[in-house]
């Protein structure tokens, strides 16, 4: 005799209902982009009414904010399993953009949907609302990237440039080029950036 299926808690389906939401918001996204997205249009393809986005999100900024967050805590550890791989700085960072890009090529939808939401969330009306501009968020998004880049110019492994204005750069190219142009060879990504931060040896 079977038991019956344990029944979820208030908790549990409120989280349920929101995974559901942003899923749902991720696949909208992706085709229409946001602004073209009514939130009850997100509510329906999810299978629930108009209430369960007011429910759970204040207003269309806050959701494309999840669905970044989400898409990002979803890539996360692979990211920073290349980050602390074996070898050295310029080897490690060709694992993150290897590792990058075979995500966008694994999940087009997201890579297509963080995009929508990052553009709809770097326009003035939202700092305006929501108070953190967006470009600051992303400045915070790079530590990691920052913290390679300095170690491996202290190592002597990295040539001197400004560890942040390479991490954003990096990351625009990943964030937005890479999901946009499928086809992009990634050991072009990888050579670009080697030799924009490899210190280069001299000869006497």
């Amino acid at each position: 005799m079977t038991s019956a299926p344990r029944r979820m808690t208030r908790r549990e389906s409120q989280e349920a209902t929101r995974r559901r939401l942003i899923e749902s918001a991720i696949s909208l996204f992706a085709d229409h982009g946001v602004r073209a997205t009514a939130l009850i249009a997100v509510a329906e393809n999810a299978g629930f009414s108009r209430g369960a986005v007011h429910g759970n999100f204040s207003d269309k900024d806050e959701l494309a904010a999840e669905v970044v967050q989400f898409i990002v805590e979803d890539l996360g550890p692979e990211l920073t399993r290349a980050l602390h791989s074996p070898g050295s700085a310029n080897d490690r960072l060709a694992a993150y953009i290897s590792t990058h890009i075979d995500y966008c090529r694994r999940e087009p939808t997201r890579a297509a949907a963080i995009i929508a939401a990052v553009g709809y969330l770097s326009r003035p009306a939202a700092a305006a609302s929501h108070g953190q501009p967006y470009g600051q968020r992303a400045a915070e998004s790079v530590t990691d990237l920052v913290t390679l880049f300095e170690e491996g110019q202290r190592r002597g492994e990295m040539r001197d440039f400004d560890p942040t204005t390479m991490a954003l750069s990096l990351r625009s190219v990943l964030d937005a080029a890479v999901p946009t142009h499928p086809g992009i060879e990634t050991h072009e990504i990888v050579a670009l950036f080697d030799h924009a931060t490899r210190l280069e040896e001299t000869t006497s």
